[in-house]
């Protein structure tokens, strides 16, 4: 059991490792291969009655080409440069030939709006204008324009069910663009030169109007010859500095000699009668120096000399006030011309600032009048350019090629709706076989089982309905149990002696001599696996006992002994002995210990003392004891009695029992102490599975069939 749960579960971790089966892919395919096929055929059926019911539709194609750079035919000197087609030109290009305008131009110049299915509908009647209206929509949604690679050509291609009038709209849709083109330069043209005669009107008068204004202003302010007039006063205003300079020298003198007058020596230098006073007084000071040693101070020589001394002095001081009234006549003097001459300089300064004032507003007057006639001069030679340019505008875009009138329709295309609907086939196929798979929620392969179960698979039961050539009786319980005996050689017993020898039953090593056969939910053909087992073994020469431990259904006992008067409970309780109970299945030899025919509600007996007492005494008995259990989930006396056995076989359906139903089964049965050998699937249509190549034995029927016949 351990070896076999290892090799399932590295099996499983290769099988999560494989992004991808490929074979289980292919298996799939083979399995639902009818699905698949019939799912085809029913969408290329209706892609063909699709293909016979699409209306026939022509498309017709026009191509267009921007040039990089149109010349003006008439050209002048100050003419501006055409612009160069650049790669967003060519986008905006594309946007016009889809415009609305566009195509109602189209449609009223073909006249669109009266053709039926275009224009008017075959429904009932309608106005013009809804006509119109309709034609528009109908030329933009047909209407396909897009730029070939990176070049400056645009191809137009339009679609319809007439071949003529898809080759008119696509020539049309080129044609009308160009034209715009051209008309519309000569609309702009036009407009500008209307633009400018009205704009050269009024500059003339506003040219004139500022060049009087230049003459007023000179006549106002006396500005005829404003450049020598300024240049005349500055030089006045250099020669006034000059002066200016000298006199207040010349202050500055007579304030220091004013400043100097009463310091020592200022007389003598300021007057000789000063010179000769101050010699008189020192000669006098000296005198009476010299008699005041000799004599007292009444003396009268001393008296006679401080008279002249006093003398002197008043002299000195009267000559000294006539100097200083002289300096300060030169100063004021010096100090008047300076400020004469700094109001000169101040009235110069004046009128060359009044002057210069004068010229700056003359020089914006003028500056205005002579940008005034700037803009009049440069309006004029565009109006002269325009003129000259009337009527000689081209087109920046011509027609490479004319739209052909198709011969063959567009669409539909058959190739197109082949490959179309093939897809389709293959993609609906595919969802139907993923939504099959989604839904079916039971076991498929031996994979399968040991990926999702991690457990041994044991053996594959076959359905007997799918073996080739076999007349059992399907519908009859006893039908499978009665084909073994009769066919042993079959691929129905094979499967059973492939369960013993998983098994090891029969083996001088069998560990395993009380079998518990348990399944999660009813109907998934325990009971069958059950007889099929125990018989498969008592014909190969064992002692088998099958007991019926179901109390409820009684399946093994419908099936083998459906009169049993005395059974299982009865012994359990006591009642009888075990030998009475025994009864002896004739197709193969094995004994049964059935459920008798009495209504019992002694379920608690199947989990008691008596009933795992029972089984070991069955045990030491026989070679094998099959126990034939109710299902797990819904039921606790099979998850007790699974738990008394020496071990389990799981039975699942093929492709019916759900995998979370088992792996709840398998954790309760765990829980209750069971060991479970392995699993069993039953049910197994071998046709699909051999057509399906999961790699169970089962894939090999047809190569070894001759050994099952």
């Amino acid at each position: 059991m351990d070896m076999n749960a290892t090799l399932a579960r590295d099996e499983a971790g290769a099988s999560e490792a494989r992004l991808i089966d490929l074979r289980q892919i292919g298996a799939t395919i083979r399995r639902r291969q009818w699905w698949i096929l019939g799912v085809i055929a029913i969408v290329l059926i209706a892609t063909a009655v699709a293909y016979v019911l699409t209306p026939v539709r022509y498309q017709a194609s026009a191509t267009v080409a921007l040039d990089r750079r149109v010349d003006d035919l008439v050209t002048t000197e100050n003419a501006n440069p055409t612009l160069t087609t650049d790669s967003p030109s060519v986008d905006t290009a594309v946007q016009v030939l889809t415009s609305v305008q566009l195509a109602s131009e189209v449609v009223d110049k073909l006249q669109l709006a009266n053709v039926e299915g275009l224009g008017r509908s075959a429904d009932g009647p309608s106005t013009p204008e809804a006509d119109r209206r309709r034609a528009i929509n109908v030329v933009r949604s047909n209407l396909l324009v897009e730029r070939s690679g990176l070049s400056y050509a645009i191809a137009i291609t339009f679609t319809f069910s007439d071949p003529k009038i898809t080759a008119a709209v696509a020539n049309g849709i080129a044609e009308q663009y160009v034209s715009r083109q051209r008309t519309g330069k000569e609309g702009v043209r036009d407009e500008q030169t209307e633009l400018l005669r009205e704009r050269i009107q009024k500059l003339r008068g506003e040219v004139i109007q500022a060049e009087q204004q230049v003459a007023n202003y000179r006549g106002a302010t006396n500005l005829i010859a404003v450049d020598q007039g300024g240049t005349s006063v500055q030089q006045q205003l250099s020669t006034l500095n000059t002066t200016l300079a000298g006199a207040q020298a010349e202050e500055a003198a007579a304030r220091a000699r004013l400043t100097a007058l009463g310091g020592k020596g200022a007389g003598e230098s300021a007057s000789g009668l000063l010179s000769q006073l101050r010699s008189q007084e020192a000669q006098l000071s000296s005198e009476r120096a010299g008699l005041a040693s000799r004599y007292g101070p009444l003396h009268p020589d001393l008296t006679r000399i401080d008279r002249q001394l006093a003398d002197i002095r008043t002299n000195i001081a009267a000559e000294q006030g006539r100097i200083r009234a002289g300096l300060q006549a030169d100063l004021n003097v010096a100090s008047g011309r300076v400020s004469a001459i700094r109001n000169a300089i101040g009235q110069a300064t004046g009128s060359l600032a009044d002057g210069n004032a004068a010229s700056v507003q003359l020089a914006e007057l003028e500056r205005n009048a002579e940008s005034t006639r700037s803009i009049y001069q440069a309006l004029l030679d565009r109006y002269r350019q325009s003129v000259a340019g009337q009527g000689t505008d081209q087109s920046n875009a011509y027609v490479i090629s004319r739209a052909l009138v198709p011969g063959m329709p567009f669409f539909p295309s058959l190739p197109l709706f082949a490959m179309g609907g093939l897809a389709a086939a293959l993609l609906a196929s595919m969802l139907l076989v993923l939504v099959l798979e989604m839904l079916e929620q039971g076991f498929k392969s031996r994979q399968d089982i040991e990926d999702k179960l991690g457990l041994a698979m044991l053996g594959t039961v076959p359905d007997l309905r799918t073996i080739p050539g076999v007349k059992a009786r399907t519908r009859d319980p006893m039908g499978p149990a009665a084909y073994l005996v009769e066919n042993p050689g079959s691929i129905y017993s094979e499967a059973f002696r492939s369960i013993r020898t998983a098994l090891r039953l029969g083996h001088a090593d069998q560990a395993v001599r009380t079998l518990a056969i348990s399944s999660a939910l009813p109907n998934e053909g325990k009971t069958t696996t059950a007889i099929c087992l125990a018989r498969s073994a008592a014909l190969a020469g064992q002692r088998v006992v099958l007991v019926d431990c179901d109390v409820r259904r009684r399946a093994s006992t419908r099936s083998l002994a459906s009169k049993a008067e005395l059974g299982l409970i009865e012994v359990l309780k006591g009642e009888v002995p075990l030998e009475s109970a025994l009864l002896r299945d004739e197709a193969s030899g094995m004994l049964v210990l059935a459920q008798s025919a009495k209504d019992t509600s002694d379920f608690d007996l199947m989990t008691s003392t008596e009933m795992q007492s029972l089984i070991q005494e069955l045990g030491k008995r026989f070679d094998l004891v099959v126990l034939d259990t109710a299902p797990v989930l819904p039921l606790a006396e099979a998850r007790a009695i699974a738990g008394m056995a020496d071990g389990v076989l799981f039975v699942t359906r093929w492709r019916k029992t759900p995998v979370h139903a088992s792996r709840v089964a398998l954790d309760l049965l765990a829980r209750a102490g069971a060991d479970v050998k392995g699993v069993a699937m039953t049910l197994v249509n071998i046709r699909h599975q051999s057509r399906a190549g999961y790699g169970d034995e089962m894939m090999y029927y047809k190569q070894f069939k001759q050994y099952y016949t």
